[in-house]
């Protein structure tokens, strides 16, 4: 199978940090609910490892669900102030050869690298690498990671 370039524009990230570990199940699932409830499809999840009984954890979604994420995160918040970032982009690097050969990962920070393209969030899974990035930093991005997976 060929290796597949999949952008997706209009993408969204928010960051919760200084989560308290004792607190942080409770608060994600509560996130992750009432998202849920309000049909706000919530797509790359990242989590941090606990540093000082903190936690900090951030997912994608689209930026049409702008609004009714702020609502959620009004009701919900637990004077936590997210860090919230619109009008990104999310290329997906998919390829059944991931299971089993090595270098994938590397061959797509080396483009990001070079063309100065700095990731806000990076999350893999068994045959896929998804990166968002700034829209206005890598107009170039796909074109590249195609050539890289050529």
């Amino acid at each position: 199978m060929a290796t597949q370039i999949i952008t997706t524009p209009g993408v969204s990230i928010v960051t919760f940090n200084n989560v308290a570990v004792s607190h942080q199940n409770t608060f994600i699932c509560e996130v992750f609910e009432q998202s849920a409830n309000a049909g706000i499809n919530i797509d790359m999840i990242s989590q941090a490892p606990a540093a000082s009984e903190k936690i900090s954890f951030g997912f994608t979604f689209s930026d049409e669900d702008m609004p009714k994420l702020i609502s959620i995160i009004n009701q919900i918040s637990r004077n936590l102030t997210p860090m919230i970032n619109v009008g990104n982009v999310k290329v997906t690097i998919k390829s059944s050869e991931m299971v089993s050969n090595t270098g994938f990962a590397s061959r797509v920070m080396n483009v990001l690298r070079d063309m100065d393209c700095l990731p806000l969030l990076v999350t893999t899974g068994i045959d896929e690498i998804s990166v968002l990035v700034y829209e206005s930093e890598c107009a170039d991005l796909e074109k590249k990671l195609k050539e890289a997976f050529a």
